[in-house]
C-alpha cells in the first residue's frame, strides 16, 4: 500500500501529486474535501515522500489501484496535477469502471518540448549529473514556482524526493497503457475536467486543449493566478472546480 493520508467519510477522492511535490501538497485540500461531505486520500506515488521505489518495472497506475484494493475502495473520484494527472490518466484507462470522475490539472503529453520546458529538464539534469542535489532542486524550483512559500514547500519535497530517486539508482518502466493505445483516450467515459493554470508552460496549455478535444464530454478551464501547481497556487478556485466536478459522479 503507497504511504497516504486520509480525511473525512463519504465518496472517496484519491489525490495524486505533481512530481515536484508529494503527498503533503494536499494537506490543504484534504480538511477542504472532508468537510464537503468526502473520503479524501492523498498518496505518495513510488520515489517521493514516504514511498521508495520498489524492485521491478515502475507501474504507478497499478500501485494506486492496489493501494484502493487494500483500503477497500471499489470506486473513487481521482484528481492529479502534473505527473500525479498522468497517473491517474492511465488509471482511468486500465481500470475505468473504479473511476468515477476524473480531473486532470497540468497533464503532462508526448511531443517535442517547448525551449522553456527543454531548459528546465537541462538545468535539472546537469546538476543531478555532477552529483549537485542542491543545484537541482534551485533549478526545479526556478522553473516550476514563484518566490513565496510555495516555492519553500516544494524545495523540501523535491529534495526528498531526490534523495528518494538516487537511492533507487536507474529503474524500469512498465510499458504505457496511453502509448500503447492512444486510442483508449476517446473510450473514457465518465465527467472528465482538464485544467491548467493561466500562466503555465505552453507545452501543458497545448496538452490540456488536446485532452478537452479528444476525451469524449471533458471540459477544459484555466486556472486564474496559477502556474504549474493550481491546486497550492489558486486553492481556493481550485477547491471550487473539484467539488464542481465530484457533483456531476
Amino acid at each position: 500500500m503507497l504511504p497516504h493520508d486520509e480525511a473525512g467519510s463519504g465518496p472517496a477522492v484519491i489525490l495524486l501529486h505533481a512530481g515536484v511535490a508529494d503527498r503533503s501538497m494536499w494537506s490543504e485540500t484534504l480538511p477542504a474535501l472532508a468537510e464537503a461531505g468526502y473520503r479524501a486520500i492523498a498518496v505518495d506515488l513510488p520515489g517521493f515522500g514516504d514511498a521508495a521505489v520498489q524492485a521491478g518495472p515502475q507501474a504507478p497506475w497499478n500501485d494506486v489501484l492496489q493501494t484502493m484494493n487494500e483500503l477497500g475502495i471499489e470506486r473513487a473520484a481521482i484528481v492529479g496535477n502534473s505527473f500525479g494527472a498522468a497517473v491517474a490518466l492511465r488509471v482511468a484507462v486500465i481500470a475505468p469502471a473504479r473511476v468515477s470522475a476524473l480531473m486532470l490539472v497540468s497533464t503532462p503529453m508526448p511531443g517535442e518540448p517547448s525551449e522553456q520546458l527543454a531548459a528546465a529538464w537541462e538545468a535539472e539534469e546537469e546538476a543531478m549529473e555532477r552529483g549537485d542535489v542542491e543545484a537541482a532542486v534551485e533549478a526545479v524550483v526556478e522553473a516550476w514556482t514563484d518566490p513565496g512559500p510555495v516555492r519553500e514547500r516544494v524545495a523540501a519535497m523535491q529534495r526528498r524526493a531526490f534523495e528518494l530517486q538516487l537511492a533507487a539508482g536507474d529503474v524500469e518502466d512498465a510499458p504505457d497503457p496511453v502509448d500503447e493505445d492512444p486510442a483508449s483516450l476517446t473510450r473514457i467515459d465518465m465527467p472528465v475536467l482538464v485544467a491548467a493554470g493561466a500562466g503555465e508552460m505552453p507545452d501543458f496549455l497545448a496538452a490540456a486543449e488536446t485532452l478537452a478535444r479528444v476525451v469524449p464530454g471533458a471540459r477544459s478551464v484555466l486556472i486564474g493566478g496559477a502556474r504549474h501547481l493550481a491546486p497550492l497556487e489558486a486553492p481556493e478556485a481550485f477547491h471550487g472546480l473539484v467539488t464542481e466536478l465530484l457533483t456531476l459522479q
